[in-house]
């Protein structure tokens, strides 16, 4: 979603529980409500000291706005990028989660995962968790039918995408106090566990597909609203 952020706050490289990875592409910065929930959780998910870190990637731009990359959102502060795996030592790449010839989770996703997951999908101001979307089938599956009690709504928050197979995509709901920030589009009613996450397995989808990769591969760059011309161009 295109847009600035006025006002937002930098993660530090490491704290209690989590590490800031790929810092050199100083993109820590986010709404000071995504950085508190950021180290809250991480703290929250830490049950002893030498429990592994929550590895946190990408969030955005000192003022946000678009990137280089193949980002089309983190541009308003709202959104940060989370590894799956947690780790005390260094990596340069995470495990995917999923096996791509099978479309299916793979071994690597159990129950240290599902419950990082559930953490965020469980917190009132996040708007939704992004993942890829066997993982969302898998969630569906272990969690029960699609009229599942109150113990499973959090699912309703997990959204299916491409990619996201080695991280998922966190975005919080629009602050208070932020008069020009824009929800996305609604959650549709029930857990998702319909005919609608099957066609993510349609050869449509791997159309769709394609064309989500040759967008990443070929970003364009947005029309940003008139407010962030100001801001991002200040010094």
């Amino acid at each position: 979603m295109a847009g600035c952020v006025r006002g937002a706050d930098s993660l530090p490289l490491r704290g209690d529980g989590f590490r800031l990875v790929r810092p050199e592409r100083r993109r820590f910065f986010g709404h000071p409500e995504l950085v508190s929930l950021l180290k809250s959780s991480a703290a929250s998910l830490q049950t002893r000291k030498s429990s592994p870190l929550l590895l946190i990637g990408d969030l955005g731009l000192p003022r946000g706005g678009p990137t280089l990359s193949a980002h089309s959102s983190h541009q308003s502060g709202l959104d940060a990028d989370i590894w799956y795996v947690r780790s005390r030592k260094a990596t340069t790449t995470p495990p995917s989660m999923v096996e791509h010839k099978r479309l299916r989770v793979s071994r690597s996703f159990g129950a240290a995962e599902l419950r990082v997951l559930q953490h965020f999908a469980s917190q009132p101001e996040v708007d939704r968790v992004l993942v890829h979307f066997a993982i969302k089938r898998e969630l569906c599956r272990r969690f029960g039918a699609p009229d599942a009690g109150a113990d499973a709504s959090w699912i309703r928050k997990i959204r299916p995408w491409f990619g996201h197979d080695r991280h998922f995509h966190v975005r919080i709901r629009c602050p208070a106090k932020s008069p020009f920030c824009k929800e996305g589009e609604p959650i549709p009613p029930g857990n998702g566990r319909d005919a609608t996450l099957d066609w993510w397995w349609s050869a449509e989808a791997r159309q769709d597909e394609g064309k989500n990769q040759h967008r990443q591969q070929n970003p364009v760059m947005p029309e940003l609203p008139e407010a962030c011309g100001q801001l991002l161009h200040s010094s």
